[in-house]
């Protein structure tokens, strides 16, 4: 065991060697994902005062999330160049005068256009803003309030039986769509739900949302699906099978989850104060 654990080691330091030393682009692209996650914590960190509190907010509104973060250090990828620039470094500067050469070359940035349009997966991102947007549409316009309504007769089922409904519904639609786009359009109804029938939205949103991610089925359910699919050695019934019983079994396990240390953890046997729209007096 001890000679397969040095060998393995010898394997990793000889590698690790191959990498030689940490190149100026590298270094550079460390010390902003490190600005990035700094400017994270610091954005508004709650127990304080952070950097955004009181520069970017105004009446109480917050103009700067951790979106802007991100798009702040992409665009430092853009203008940071990937190698010392020639005036800086002495050796280059010499070494260019001995060759007379007149010519300045452009030293390119950390990233470029031409890269992130075609590494960047777009299906990806446009699915994601389409779940987003289609949430936050379906909110303002109250259409989410108004399906939540019209499931109010779900208040003369018990609520374990309604949210093992629910949990099978969604391990069973996440099956076609990705977890994203699921929880985005189902939470905010049943959230509605939830206040229709007096019940705490946790005890319904939390199993529902954990269910979105039980894609066993299909290949198209998950990207690990579709490598597993891939090679050919499986056909869609067989995924099926072994994933229906994955389903069942970890609906059943979320249920027991939450049924045990789930209440006691988030007391879910009150109906909060933050979920009544209405009036204080109208749940319980």
């Amino acid at each position: 065991m001890q000679a397969k654990q040095r060998m393995a080691y010898g394997i990793i330091k000889d590698e690790h060697k191959k990498l030689g030393p940490m190149k100026f682009s590298e270094t550079a692209v460390t010390i902003l994902f490190i600005l990035l996650v700094v400017l994270w914590f610091t954005r508004d960190p709650g127990f304080m005062a952070g950097w955004a509190t009181n520069i970017f907010n105004q009446n109480g509104k917050s103009y700067v999330t951790d979106a802007t973060v991100v798009i702040f250090i992409s665009l430092l990828m853009f203008l940071i160049p990937s190698e010392i620039p020639i005036y800086l470094c002495r050796n280059r500067t010499q070494q260019a005068q001995q060759q007379g050469s007149r010519k300045i070359r452009v030293v390119p940035a950390l990233l470029d256009w031409k890269t992130v349009n075609q590494k960047m997966p777009w299906n990806i991102v446009i699915l994601l803003g389409g779940g987003f947007a289609l949430a936050k549409g379906s909110e303002e316009s109250g259409l989410s309030s108004w399906l939540g309504s019209k499931l109010a007769p779900l208040e003369n089922i018990s609520p374990p039986a309604i949210v093992l409904l629910l949990c099978l519904l969604i391990a069973t639609f996440t099956e076609c769509t990705s977890n994203v786009a699921t929880t985005t359009l189902f939470l905010p109804i049943l959230a509605s739900m939830s206040q229709a029938i007096c019940l705490n939205p946790l005890y319904v949103m939390l199993p529902c949302t954990l269910s979105a991610s039980l894609a066993f089925m299909l290949p198209v359910a998950t990207p690990p699906n579709a490598i597993a699919f891939s090679y050919g050695q499986l056909k869609v019934i067989d995924m099926a099978k072994a994933g229906s019983v994955l389903n069942i079994l970890g609906v059943l396990t979320i249920m027991l989850a939450i049924h045990t240390w789930g209440f006691s953890l988030f007391d879910l046997n009150h109906f909060p104060v933050w979920a009544n729209s209405t009036s204080p007096a109208a749940c319980k």
